[in-house]
C-alpha cells in the first residue's frame, strides 16, 4: 500500500485474474500515473531514459488512449483486492486482416515488481487478443537488462525470436533489444469461454 486514500469507487473489471483486473484508465488515475511516473528506474525500463512525465503529459497520454480504435486496445492494471492502479497493458498496431498485434506493459509501482501482478496482466491481455480479436502472433520488444521482465514473459509462455544488437545506452554500456512472440496455439482462453459461457 502507498498510503494514498483508496477511490471509493473500484474500476469496472474487464478481465479479471486471481491477482489483478483489467479495466479502462479512468481520468482520476491520472495523478496516479503521474506520480509513477517520476521514477527513474521505471522510465528506464520503459525506454524513457532520464524522462519524468507530468500530470499534463499523463493527461495528453490519457486522450490519445480513452476511445479504442480498431489498431489498439488500452487497460490499466489494477490491484484486485484494494482497486488501485497499479500498471498498464495494451495490445497496439493490430492487424485485423493477418492476427497480428504488438503488446506492451508496464506495472508502474515498484511494490509490485517481481509479485506475479506482471505476468497474470500479460496472461488475460494475450488471451484477450486471442480469444476477443482473434489474434494468432503476438510480439513484443523489452531490453536485455530487463530480465525480470523477461522471465516474466517465458512464465506465460513468450519465446525469443531474435535481437537487435546494442541499440540501448545507458551509461557506457550498451544493450540488446529483445524480440518475443507468442501465437495463438500457446495461450489458453479457457477462463475468457468460462465468463461469457462458452466453457465446453
Amino acid at each position: 500500500m502507498n498510503g494514498l486514500p483508496l477511490d471509493p469507487t473500484p474500476p469496472a473489471p474487464v478481465l479479471a485474474g486471481e491477482r489483478v483486473v483489467l479495466a479502462r484508465l479512468r481520468r482520476e488515475d491520472l495523478p496516479e500515473l503521474a506520480r509513477y511516473f517520476q521514477n527513474l528506474e521505471l522510465t528506464t525500463y520503459l525506454g524513457g531514459h532520464g524522462a519524468t512525465y507530468s500530470l499534463e503529459d499523463e493527461q495528453a497520454y490519457f486522450e490519445s488512449v480513452s476511445r479504442s480504435t480498431p489498431a489498439q486496445v488500452t487497460f490499466g492494471v489494477y490491484e484486485r483486492d484494494s482497486g488501485r492502479l497499479i500498471g498498464g497493458t495494451d495490445l497496439r498496431n493490430i492487424n485485423h486482416r493477418h492476427g497480428t498485434a504488438e503488446l506492451g506493459v508496464s506495472i508502474h509501482d515498484p511494490a509490485c515488481w517481481s509479485g506475479g501482478f506482471g505476468s497474470e496482466a500479460v496472461r488475460l491481455m494475450v488471451a484477450y487478443g486471442v480469444f476477443h480479436l482473434g489474434l494468432h502472433n503476438i510480439m513484443l520488444s523489452v531490453f536485455a537488462f530487463n530480465t525480470r521482465g523477461i522471465r516474466a514473459y517465458e512464465k506465460v509462455g513468450f519465446s525469443e525470436i531474435g535481437r537487435r544488437s546494442g541499440t540501448v545506452r545507458l551509461g557506457e554500456q550498451r544493450y540488446d533489444t529483445v524480440f518475443m512472440e507468442i501465437t495463438a496455439d500457446r495461450v489458453d482462453t479457457s477462463a475468457l469461454r468460462a465468463q461469457i459461457g462458452l466453457l465446453d
